[in-house]
């Protein structure tokens, strides 16, 4: 695999490049301003295909010139977020420059976004802290514990002419989370959204977060990006194909856009389910994703999706760089038993005001069972569909979204503990894994152009399962029926949240703050009941924190 994104790398970049941006780091405060504009003025926008993230630079940083040209008027809170949008990219700005009214002795800051920047001859660097301290106490738990996070790093991202971009981000971080974050860490022996880490005051963690990739694009329809990071597919808050929830992953990136069509491929080296414990090295599979998205009119998308997980003593299937044929194709002339999946999206803006969207995966599905109603165990699918609702009821700047996610027993598990549809030691898609139904309502509202509020409400059943049950919820679990053992429980008459069924409501309050651009005052609010019958995960807990973060997008409890 290495030697293969190597050989593209230094081809392509042979070839000649033409322009290329580095990408907006997921869940920037971009991406819900994107989201809104995409769905008020979809028409006219150069961003159509929403569905793969992240999201580059250059268009980012030029959708206000769109937004001038077709005479597009702002409200002020609309104003400052685009200008926001502007500041942080503003090395892809065409025409348009942008400098600080007080630069710090001349150097730092001499535009409001970067803490130190270079521009000599087309090489563009730009360096910038980053920052979060947040602390708080829980309350409910059995020891009431002092809650913290503690991050330091920095950014550096820049371009070469323009023709070859360049992106790290390393941090260090102490991080000690509520009483259930630090049972799933437990449990999965994983950080969610992070990799190796180490203990930290006995009940803390201690962990090195480090990202980096290299841009280029060719014949000025086709971007690679090759690295170690994430991606998110999809539109909504949770994502069935492709999400951030895991740590980052090794990968190269292939995205080609002509007419109205997107077709992107994403091959990954990524860490197999592994014990901690002593330094080791850790085992490796592989992934191969596309997806075709298909920009019907200006209002609607529909899209198709196709990845296979497996795992190979010799390292990357090279069959599996094809980036046209079916996956399925290929495995069955390979002879193999990898675990492939199909998937099918959609989204249409609706009134200038709404937005439709879902998705649809098919991990394993026999029609002549589904037919009969039997709950056969290998109907493995998982369905989400959603709404979003800008300005509504007419109040400006308060945006609604409402989402339901159903993931059937067994689905992304295998036959092979290694080849399940995880990372890590966690899941690939949504963080819960399988067999569960999930409602998730969120409203948020900016009061002024600083101040942004923002409610999340999230409610789910899930069944669980034990050391000697499988019941379908976790995807680490090999899922052959042969009446024993470590595989599926029955055949037949599978239900979602069958097993031992847990019960969770959760209330997050986010009230932020910017102080001066990219720092966040943050003022957050959980709660969070969980009920089932296994008392390790019976009870409600309460947080409240205080904290501040420079550069850094935020991100909260695991939930």
């Amino acid at each position: 695999m290495r030697c293969f994104a190597l050989l593209m790398l230094c081809l392509c970049c042979t070839l000649g490049a033409l322009a290329q941006s580095q990408y907006v780091p997921l869940n920037h405060f971009s991406y819900h301003n994107v989201d809104r504009l995409n769905i008020k003025y979809g028409k006219i926008l150069p961003i159509v295909h929403t569905g793969i993230k992240p999201y580059k630079r250059v268009t980012v940083a030029n959708l206000p010139d769109t937004l001038r040209e077709n005479n597009v008027t702002l409200n002020k809170r609309e104003q400052y977020n685009v200008r926001n949008m502007m500041w942080d990219s503003n090395e892809w700005l065409e025409d348009t420059v942008i400098k600080s009214v007080r630069p710090f002795w001349k150097i730092f800051y001499k535009d409001p976004a970067t803490f130190l920047g270079v521009d000599a001859k087309g090489f563009v660097v730009k360096v910038n802290p980053i920052l979060q301290f947040e602390l708080g106490r829980e309350f409910g738990a059995d020891d009431n514990m002092l809650i913290f996070k503690n991050t330091r790093g920095a950014e550096i991202r820049g371009s070469i002419k323009k023709r070859l971009s360049f992106y790290t981000m390393v941090t260090e971080n102490q991080y000690r989370g509520m009483e259930y974050v630090r049972q799933r860490i437990g449990d999965d022996q994983a950080i969610p959204g992070d990799g190796y880490w180490k203990e930290f005051r006995l009940t803390g963690v201690d962990h090195f977060t480090a990202r980096g990739y290299v841009s280029f694009n060719l014949l000025d329809h086709v971007d690679f990006q090759f690295g170690h990071d994430k991606h998110f597919w999809g539109n909504g808050y949770r994502s069935l194909y492709l999400s951030d929830h895991s740590n980052g992953m090794f990968f190269l990136k292939v995205q080609t856009n002509i007419w109205r069509i997107s077709y992107t491929n994403l091959f990954t080296e990524m860490t197999a389910n592994y014990t901690r414990g002593l330094d080791q090295l850790l085992p490796k599979k592989y992934g191969a994703f596309h997806h075709l998205n298909f920009h019907i009119t200006h209002w609607l998308d529909i899209g198709l999706f196709e990845g296979v997980i497996f795992q190979r003593n010799r390292g990357f299937e090279l069959q599996y760089l094809n980036p046209v044929i079916f996956y399925r194709a290929i495995e069955q002339s390979l002879g193999s038993s990898d675990n492939s999946l199909l998937g099918l999206d959609y989204k249409a803006n609706i009134a200038r005001r709404l937005q439709l969207y879902g998705q649809v995966v098919l991990d394993e599905f026999n029609f002549g069972q589904i037919s009969k109603f039997n709950g056969w165990w290998a109907n493995k699918f998982a369905i989400q569909t959603g709404l979003k609702y800008i300005d509504a009821f007419g109040i400006p700047n308060l945006d609604l979204q409402g989402e339901f996610n159903i993931v059937r027993p067994f689905t992304y598990s295998h036959t092979n503990t290694a080849t399940s549809y995880s990372h890590y030691n966690q899941p690939l898609a949504h963080p819960l894994g399988a067999n569960f139904w999930e409602l998730i309502a969120i409203a948020r509202y900016q009061l002024l152009p600083e101040l942004t509020a923002q409610l999340t409400v999230i409610y789910y059943e899930k069944g669980l399962d034990s050391l000697l049950d499988n019941w379908g919820g976790n995807i680490f679990y090999a899922n052959v029926f042969d009446n024993g053992g470590l595989t599926v429980q029955r055949e037949f008459g599978n239900t979602i949240g069958q097993g031992t069924k847990q019960r969770v409501a959760l209330f997050d309050l986010l009230v932020s703050y910017q102080a001066r651009h990219n720092l966040f005052i943050d003022l957050n609010v959980l709660l969070r009941a969980s009920k089932t019958n296994i008392e390790r995960y019976n009870g409600t807990q309460t947080y409240i924190g205080l904290g501040a973060r420079l550069n850094l997008p935020w991100r909260g409890q695991y939930y």
